[in-house]
């Protein structure tokens, strides 16, 4: 068997691994190669699953856009993801080389720091399961939600086709650190929380951020209503511990 010391250039695309040595070595002087490995995608029922586990569980969606995927879901990609070895290819043709299993080792390093990539190389990517994400939280919103804003709510919707996708502008938040995420002594912090007799809660208008989620509007006001009942909840139990 060949001993192989190339470094690797990978592309990673639904279904394959490609890869090619980075340079030629120094002292050979061989011409760089060529490495296939096709992977099969998952289906569309398998990626509709992890999509709404993820929908479920906001936090661990989180972590997976800042590059932490939850144990269950690593747990849960690494048991399907299955490369076909019969039909991997290596473009130097020698008996014995080993530079297939070196891709595979290097790409599994790749998918350690960039989880989502594994979700993408098996048909699932960023953009697809955040789009999916929306789709389910806005489907949570009760029938009686609807009201005479579905019109213009609509009308924006069409306006707002040209702009960014829901994925993208969550995305972006994610990498630029404005989504929430408490801090270790999140829990430690005692606050007395009131809520004023017959006041509704206000929520800022989401629309021109998520153009394209109908319902913009009842969705975070759904989301604001239940995060504020919970939180209240809460605030009752630490004050009954601190008496």
């Amino acid at each position: 068997m060949t001993k192989n010391t190339d470094t690797f250039e990978l592309g990673i695309v639904p279904g394959w691994i490609h890869a090619k040595t980075a340079q030629a070595r120094a002292k050979s002087q061989d011409a760089a190669c060529e490495v296939h490995i096709p992977i099969p995608p998952f289906s569309k029922e398998e990626t509709a699953e992890i999509s709404r586990e993820l929908a479920g569980h906001p936090y661990e969606l989180h972590a997976l856009l800042k590059g932490r995927a939850p144990l269950w879901l690593e747990e849960d990609v690494k048991s399907r993801y299955a490369p076909d070895l019969e039909r991997a290819t290596c473009e130097c043709g020698q008996e014995g080389c080993d530079r297939i299993r070196a891709v595979l080792e290097e790409a599994e390093r790749k998918f350690r720091a960039e989880p989502l990539l594994r979700l993408a190389l098996l048909g699932l990517s960023k953009e697809q399961l955040l789009n999916a994400v929306f789709r389910d939280w806005a489907e949570r919103v009760p029938p009686a939600a609807e009201s005479e804003d579905s019109d213009a709510l609509g009308k924006l919707e069409e306006k707002g086709k040209s702009g960014p996708s829901t994925g993208e502008w969550l995305a972006e938040a994610a990498e630029q650190g404005k989504l929430h995420e408490p801090g270790a002594a999140f829990h430690d912090v005692a606050v007395d929380l009131q809520a004023g007799p017959g006041e509704e809660l206000r929520v800022d208008d989401w629309t021109v951020l998520l153009p394209k989620v109908k319902n913009v509007q009842q969705v975070i006001g759904q989301i604001t209503s239940e995060a504020a009942a919970k939180a209240l909840e809460q605030a009752g139990k630490i004050g009954k511990t601190a008496r």
